[in-house]
């Protein structure tokens, strides 16, 4: 009965594990990654996941492309200060985009790409 019970747990919290980031870039102890995440009724929501893993701040821009069967539909941008071994994720630190040319079962195909168009680090001493 133990082993059963056990094998239950495992299952269920495999099924419970959140999604996974995709890599989209690495530069200057700097990395960014992206999720989607598909609320009920809601516009598919794009969450960005930027970690410093350097010794000092970092002066982010990022710009995204959003394509759907080839074209691109959509462009965002996002610029912002990390500190030194911190990780702003998703919607906890703001930094995520909502689509509003695809709905939320466009941006769940495969049809759907994400590019990381745009990325510079420079460093700061502190963030403001």
């Amino acid at each position: 009965m133990k082993i059963s019970a056990y094998a239950l747990f495992l299952v269920a919290a495999v099924a419970c594990k959140a999604p996974q980031f995709t890599q989209a870039g690495q530069r200057a102890d700097v990395s960014v990654s992206y999720r989607w995440n598909h609320p009920p009724g809601k516009p598919g929501e794009l969450l960005l996941k930027i970690t410093n893993n350097g010794d000092s701040a970092r002066q982010v821009h990022i710009g995204i492309d959003l394509s759907y069967q080839a074209f691109t539909v959509e462009q965002f941008t996002a610029d912002t200060c990390i500190p030194a071994g911190r990780t702003y994720n998703g919607k906890l630190n703001g930094i995520y985009f909502i689509s509003r040319k695809l709905d939320a079962a466009q941006t769940a195909s495969p049809d759907c790409r994400v590019e990381l168009s745009e990325f510079s680090v420079e460093p700061r001493a502190v963030c403001p």
